[in-house]
């Protein structure tokens, strides 16, 4: 008897899911129009706070039920001169270098190139443009933390 409830106490214990948390930090240097730069740190954690899964993005903190699927990152090109990434700074900016989590993110304007304000976003190497004034970012996630980077609205030219 004592057996079998020991089993089954084993086998309560193993079917409940177990719950992952991350902390995973990210750091860059934004280039304001103004003609200055600033650090700029972000990242995200999963963790538990007063005994609720709390997602943190920056300095945003969110109650959740589990690991949310993405965070999008928005880019908000202005009139084809700057660019507006209220999560990086509360200034238009012209230009960003960010790494995370063995990803790397930049964005810099490169002159004559014919898309909408010249601007080049590169995720990991490969090149966008934007399509339209909006364009975002969206990191997704598992249960370890970034899973991969995925570039919406942005035009990824012909290799």
């Amino acid at each position: 008897m004592r057996i079998v409830l020991l089993s089954i106490l084993f086998g309560l214990v193993l079917s409940f899911p177990a719950q992952a948390y991350f902390d995973v930090q990210g750091s860059g240097v934004v280039q304001l129009k103004d003609g200055t730069s600033r650090l700029v740190e972000f990242g995200f954690t999963f963790t538990r706070i007063d005994g609720r899964n709390t997602f943190i993005a920056g300095p945003h903190k969110l109650a959740v039920q589990q690991v949310p699927q993405k965070y999008s990152l928005s880019l908000v090109l202005h009139n084809s001169d700057y660019v507006w990434v209220a999560d990086f700074a509360n200034a238009p900016l012209i230009g960003f270098d960010f790494k995370i989590a063995g990803h790397h993110i930049k964005l810099y304007k490169e002159e004559g190139l014919r898309m909408p304000g010249s601007f080049v976003i590169e995720i990991d190497g490969i090149r966008h443009h934007f399509s339209r004034n909006i364009g975002q970012i969206d990191f997704t996630f598992d249960q370890s933390g970034i899973k991969g980077l995925e570039p919406k609205s942005f035009l990824r030219p012909r290799q």
